[in-house]
């Protein structure tokens, strides 16, 4: 299993010889545009279909929640139906009530976590939960849900990758990490509120020009644990709230239950420091990129610590959850939440429409060599 993402995927086109210098400011193209929507989350099949996520923040609450992009650039409603007509006092179980994230992992298959809490406030009753769906039919392959014993009150699912037959989580609410074993049934909830899944005290969240992000009342935004990565071979779980820095922590541990929170907080390994951020991924080289808020970049950070500016463009205000195909394209969402009013002093500045950015991959950056997507397959019955 260690070598299983480092062999080549035969889908995967060959992408010509190239070399970017850092800060190329250049390289990025409109992918998509969401005339109303904002948009955080994209994600791609093999083929190239791409589906959007449009969470009902602030301002967005007639949101289809998930869109299908097609040839012509139009946003259908993905799967349709109940699932993308949700609003206040309509039921909350076959339906998008606050969508997340989006992924689209080895098998084609799109992952949707619903963290069920409408204008990110407090999370309605039964409407936190993880979807799969079929990319071609809409069918529903796999609904997800769990109890107050992995999700208590405050709980907030955030983003998730999958490794074997396992499923990790986030929980940006009170900071945990969650795993779910889709070949045991079993689930755990780790780490619950540690410090080191919490956003610092002193290290607030900014936006472009490290601007401090603070609501009408002068209150400032708090995150824990938010971002997640496996890495290549599946023997360490990469974490960080969007102050960073970024963590480490063996999987091995991690689903072990016979190792306590306290031992497994022992393993943790700081990784790197990082300014505020919106979203990352994971290459096959082990490579990390980083979506810098403050500064409208995306960055690199090699397994040596080595560190290149990827990408650098005015358009990317505030990039969010980052997405590389299986032929090497870049895919980020510029989400412009900073301007939003409860970060920008209770103000409204967005701008329409919002827009997804996409770039070639080169073949390094600054002398980091950088690999292809890490397209997992769950091993587990559906």
């Amino acid at each position: 299993m260690a070598n299983e993402h480092e062999q080549q995927d035969p889908t995967r086109r060959a992408a010509p010889s190239t070399t970017v210098p850092a800060s190329n400011g250049n390289a990025l193209a409109i992918a998509a545009r969401s005339p109303e929507f904002l948009c955080n989350a994209v994600a791609l099949t093999a083929a190239g279909t791409m589906f959007l996520g449009l969470p009902r923040w602030t301002g967005m609450r007639d949101t289809p929640s998930v869109v299908r992009v097609d040839a012509d650039g139009e946003l259908q409603p993905f799967p349709g139906g109940a699932w993308n007509d949700w609003a206040f006092g309509k039921p909350v179980e076959h339906a998008f009530v606050q969508v997340n994230a989006l992924h689209v992992f080895g098998d084609d298959t799109l992952w949707v976590v619903d963290q069920g809490a409408p204008d990110r406030k407090a999370t309605l009753a039964g409407a936190q939960k993880v979807l799969q769906f079929d990319t071609r039919s809409g069918e529903l392959l796999r609904a997800l849900r769990f109890d107050a014993g992995i999700l208590p009150d405050g709980a907030c699912l955030n983003d998730l990758r999958i490794w074997g037959s396992r499923i990790y989580l986030t929980d940006s609410g009170l900071g945990a990490l969650v795993v779910h074993d889709l070949a045991t049934g079993r689930t755990l909830r780790r780490l619950e509120a540690h410090p080191l899944l919490l956003q610092s005290e002193v290290q607030p969240m900014r936006g472009s020009g490290r601007r401090v992000l603070v609501d009408a009342d002068g209150e400032r935004p708090r995150v824990g644990c938010d971002f997640l990565e496996v890495s290549p071979d599946g023997e360490w779980l990469y974490f960080s709230t969007p102050t960073g820095p970024f963590r480490r922590v063996p999987t091995a541990l991690l689903c072990d239950q016979a190792v306590d929170d306290e031992a497994l907080a022992a393993a943790i390994e700081e990784v790197a420091a990082n300014p505020t951020l919106n979203g990352t991924a994971m290459d096959s080289r082990g490579n990390l990129y980083l979506a810098n808020a403050e500064q409208r970049r995306i960055e690199v950070r090699a397994p040596s610590g080595q560190r290149a500016v990827l990408a650098s463009d005015e358009r990317l205000v505030d990039p969010d959850a980052l997405f590389i195909t299986r032929d090497r394209r870049l895919f980020v969402p510029a989400t412009q939440s900073e301007l939003l009013p409860e970060h920008d002093g209770g103000q409204n500045g967005i701008e329409r429409p919002f827009l997804v950015l996409s770039m070639a991959l080169p073949d390094s950056v600054d002398g980091i060599p950088l690999g292809h997507a890490i397209a997992p397959v769950l091993s587990a019955p559906a």
